[in-house]
């Protein structure tokens, strides 16, 4: 049994993909007889803050740190974390995330107290939202302190390919490099029951003749805009965005609030997503920037054919057998795409079994075991 320190900026009850991963790879963690702890700061996405500092899930110990600074959305400066990891007794200390104050931290009290640190990357090398001055301070990063103190990770891991080469600047050898994707758990593949969806929304078979899902975090990078022309072309089609605030929900209600077919559930509790896929047709995601798209996997497990952004993450898990790939920022490509796939039932059968084979490949109980091997050689 080993004891490992897991750190990342935002943990639940925050809602993402770096959060799903945390949980469902801790899980997985304790299940393997380790001692699991989960280090991260207060904050949420909004500027609202967690008030449970200490708390546990199951046999998951979580501490949560108050937030100093907070540079930018995604960027919490929180000193806690320094002073408890000086205290803390661990084997390994397993960050998530790049260009982070808590990397540094670790690894300077990792190098001094002579422990392992292994980062997850989550994919932050793509991006097209950034503002002109996070775009500088994330340049002056790499040239300097990333270049300096990155070299002495002891191992990293990446979702995909494209993360190694952008990983090379900062000389890490590729020996200490392997690439392991996000994960779903076993039970987003049990049977949704699209009845439970559809009676909590009084969603009307008569009148909508299809339903098109998107869930997330109802944020400008997501790329809902890029579905206008769909929406208002296919009045048929109910277009379900579900998820939470991560502000821009007034942006998107103001610029539908003329269309009729439009469906904002707010948020749904992880163990009720898949029910809200088994009540959809299609699964569109037309995001500007996607470091992976956990979202994709749990549709695909529920056996939905997927319309997809081509930008990040996305173009290692789509395949053409049971999705499509296109340009965010296409509109008439994505109303064409969704009204074949709407209107060619057989094909969109076949492709959602096709989707569902191809999400077994990233059951979390698999993929942990593969971490699990990367801590085996330095608990040797």
């Amino acid at each position: 049994m080993a004891k490992i320190i897991q750190i990342t900026t935002f943990f639940h009850p925050v809602i993402g993909g770096v959060e799903q991963h945390v949980l469902e790879l801790s899980k997985e963690l304790v299940k393997k007889g380790h001692q699991v702890t989960i280090f991260c700061s207060d904050s949420t996405r909004t500027k609202k803050r967690i008030k449970k500092l200490e708390q546990n899930i199951g046999k998951i110990k979580i501490f949560r740190f108050k937030t100093l600074i907070s540079i930018s959305q995604f960027y919490k400066i929180y000193p806690g974390l320094l002073f408890r990891l000086l205290k803390s007794d661990y084997d390994i200390v397993h960050v998530h995330g790049f260009r982070k104050f808590e990397i540094y931290i670790a690894l300077i009290v990792s190098k001094f107290k002579n422990k392992k640190i292994i980062i997850t990357t989550h994919n932050p090398f793509t991006t097209t939202n950034r503002n002109k001055f996070l775009q500088l301070f994330v340049n002056f990063h790499d040239i300097t302190v990333g270049k300096i103190l990155c070299r002495y990770i002891d191992y990293i891991i990446c979702l995909n390919k494209s993360e190694i080469r952008y990983l090379k600047q900062f000389h890490i050898k590729e020996k200490n490099i392997s690439i392991i994707p996000n994960g779903i758990s076993d039970y987003s593949f049990l049977d949704g029951d699209k009845r439970k969806f559809i009676r909590k929304y009084h969603i009307s078979a008569k009148k909508y003749k299809y339903k098109v899902l998107w869930l997330g975090r109802l944020n400008k990078v997501k790329g809902l805009d890029n579905l206008e022309i769909a929406v208002k072309q296919l009045k048929d089609t109910l277009f379900i965005f579900a998820g939470p605030d991560d502000n821009a929900s007034i942006y998107y209600k103001n610029l539908y609030k003329n269309c009729r077919n439009i469906l904002f559930t707010g948020e749904i509790l992880h163990k009720d997503t898949i029910h809200a896929y088994k009540a959809a047709d299609l699964f569109v995601l037309p995001s500007i920037h996607e470091p992976f798209g956990i979202v994709l996997i749990e549709a695909m497990a529920q056996g939905l054919p997927i319309v997809s952004t081509n930008i990040g993450g996305t173009l290692y898990i789509i395949k053409e057998k049971f999705g499509v790939l296109l340009n965010p920022y296409d509109q008439w490509g994505w109303l064409i795409n969704i009204k074949k796939l709407l209107y060619n039932r057989p094909l969109r059968k076949q492709m959602g079994n096709l989707a569902r084979e191809e999400a077994e490949n990233y059951r979390w109980s698999n993929l942990a075991e593969k971490i699990n091997n990367i801590y085996k050689i330095f608990l040797k």
